[in-house]
């Protein structure tokens, strides 16, 4: 490749090229909110000297043997060192595999505070300086350099819609991925991810078998807010997060991811169609328990266990002592089988509702 060495770099030289009416103008906004943060930098003193220093510097680049290919590849420092914080490498399998115990779990926000606050901050220094459809390309492109393409995402895009004189905008946010239940975890992500910026999302499309998501979205006031507002993000979160999470797409799941909900609520039990159903749990129980416990801890263990069926409330751990749950005193069998269970493991004694094991 031939070099510049015996040429001027005296800018005496014209060069016209063809460009369409978004590109000039893109370039144009740009520079100039540049020269507004940084009025002394000659590269933002004019367009020209931005296309000027663009050209001179990528074609140093080419020089090195660097390609297009390899600067979409380039992630942000700014975004890699936030991300850092909050990511780690793992196995994808396995990794997918735990995630699916999560599907349906709403994103709490107390648990991942840090995390949307920092992308709070993100949109405030990017897009409210520029209040156009260039400021969530430039806050997604940095996103997406970040994610795509990595072994979860086969494709992600965002679209703009036109305005059509409508008050705020709207668009869609599409994301293919390559493993199942890492895809639906980051479909409740950029659902809440876009709650966060104020975007709300007005429809979902889903598919479990071509592990593809499409997100409708359209601006709320939140969008153009440059104050932290967290109650009204959180609501939006939670909002947009409903979308992906529910009991509409729930049933159409596996049973268990219904069965732990309703484990969450006390005022459910579990009751066993059968003695000889009672019995077989109760066997692999004792079994795990012998193998992988301890005989001090048996009883203790046994209690934690009726409390999970909602059967038993523990008054106190360290004495072995419970309350039988109301529910569970109206139905004599369930009671009779409770009772008897622990008469063949301790004594048993009761006191103003209380029992004891011994």
């Amino acid at each position: 490749m031939s070099n510049k060495k015996y040429l001027s770099n005296k800018k005496t030289a014209q060069q016209t090229i063809s460009i369409s009416p978004a590109l000039k103008d893109w370039i144009k906004r740009y520079v100039n909110v540049k020269h507004r943060e940084e009025p002394n930098d000659k590269r933002f003193k004019s367009v020209s000297s931005f296309i000027t220093y663009i050209l001179d510097n990528i074609m140093k680049l080419f020089k090195e043997g660097k390609t297009i290919e390899d600067f979409k590849r380039v992630e942000d420092q700014v975004y890699k060192d936030f991300f850092d914080k909050f990511t780690f490498k793992a196995t994808i399998p396995l990794y997918d595999m735990v995630a699916e115990s999560n599907r349906y779990t709403p994103i709490s926000f107390d648990f991942i505070a840090r995390f949307i606050i920092g992308v709070y901050h993100f949109y405030k220094n990017i897009y409210l300086k520029e209040k156009s459809p260039l400021g969530w390309k430039l806050i997604f492109e940095r996103f997406k350099n970040r994610v795509y393409p990595s072994n979860i995402a086969k494709e992600l895009k965002l679209e703009i819609l036109p305005d059509r004189n409508q008050m705020y905008r709207t668009g869609y946010l599409e994301f293919i991925g390559k493993q199942r239940n890492l895809h639906f975890e980051n479909c409740k992500f950029f659902a809440g991810i876009c709650g966060i910026l104020g975007l709300k999302v007005t429809d979902f499309h889903y598919s479990s078998k071509d592990f593809y998501c499409r997100l409708d979205l359209i601006e709320t006031p939140l969008a153009f807010r440059d104050d932290l507002a967290k109650k009204e993000r959180i609501k939006l979160l939670q909002e947009n997060v409903s979308f992906v999470v529910n009991y509409n797409r729930m049933l159409n799941d596996k049973d268990k991811f219904l069965w732990m909900n309703l484990a969450e609520d006390n005022e459910t039990y579990i009751n066993f169609k059968t003695k000889s159903a009672f019995n077989n749990w109760i066997k692999n129980v004792e079994n795990d328990l012998r193998k992988f416990g301890t005989k001090e801890q048996f009883l203790i263990k046994m209690l934690q266990f009726f409390s999970r069926l909602h059967w038993i409330r523990i008054e106190n751990i360290k004495d072995l002592s419970f309350r039988i749950d109301q529910v569970i005193k109206k139905n004599t069998e369930q009671k009779r089988m409770l009772i008897e269970y622990f008469s063949q493991h301790s004594g048993i004694s009761h006191n103003n509702s209380i029992y004891y094991l011994k």
